[in-house]
């Protein structure tokens, strides 16, 4: 009987491991995140004031940010859980800096922070972001909130990403300087029709989704 050379399926098993170990570190469970008796929700809805963000026309990001932010704060308060509060950074038209962004989410002691954006400069589809580090907890939520906007009308899935559009190796700066798990959506391009139509059309759909992705990541749904 010929021996069965065994250690030609180490190549094999070794990568089995690998990826085995890669879902582990992205959707396995949170080392240091625990949900607290009381759920603080911070909502930031991206620039503001002065600074518009994206611009079309009269179309100005700042407030597409502020009107989802809003629609999601309805959304999870609408379930009336008692151990569960919600916070904007903003709530009107008003002038922050990233880092004041930053302080109210974690002098607050947040569960968890969400911000609003729109992309720009010619693409399209709906895309969240992590800090380039990509620490379970935040990948998770990251995750939740992506696939319930895919199952949206959208034009692209665009998915998780980890870093900043321009670097990988950075992270933007509410989501990287946070306590808390953090994730920043875009919720497609400013600038391409499409993505304004569906944006408009599923606007509800859009704010359920997310807010159904935070309520997962805390177990209350």
């Amino acid at each position: 009987m010929r021996k069965r050379k065994w250690w030609l399926l180490l190549p094999v098993l070794a990568f089995a491991g690998l990826m085995a170990a890669l879902l582990w570190v992205c959707l396995g469970p949170d080392s240091g995140f625990v949900i607290p008796d009381q759920i603080l929700i911070c909502l930031d809805p991206g620039h503001g004031g002065s600074d518009p963000g994206a611009v079309l026309g009269d179309r100005l990001e700042k407030d597409d940010n502020l009107k989802m932010a809003l629609a999601v704060r309805d959304a999870l308060e609408r379930h009336g859980f008692e151990n569960l509060s919600v916070m904007l950074t903003r709530e009107d038209d008003t002038d922050l800096e990233l880092q004041q962004r930053v302080d109210i989410a974690n002098s607050a002691g947040a569960t968890l922070f969400i911000s609003f954006h729109r992309n720009s400069g010619g693409g399209q589809g709906v895309e969240t972001w992590v800090s380039a580090e990509g620490l379970r907890p935040e990948v998770r939520l990251a995750t939740y909130i992506q696939s319930n906007l895919a199952r949206c009308d959208i034009q692209k899935d665009r998915g998780v990403k980890k870093g900043t559009a321009s670097n990988p190796l950075a992270s933007y700066y509410v989501v990287g300087n946070t306590h808390m798990p953090a994730c920043l959506i875009e919720l497609g391009f400013i600038d391409n029709a499409g993505d304004n139509r569906c944006l408009g059309a599923g606007f509800d759909g859009y704010a359920q989704a997310i807010a159904d992705g935070i309520l997962k990541m805390v177990e209350l749904k």
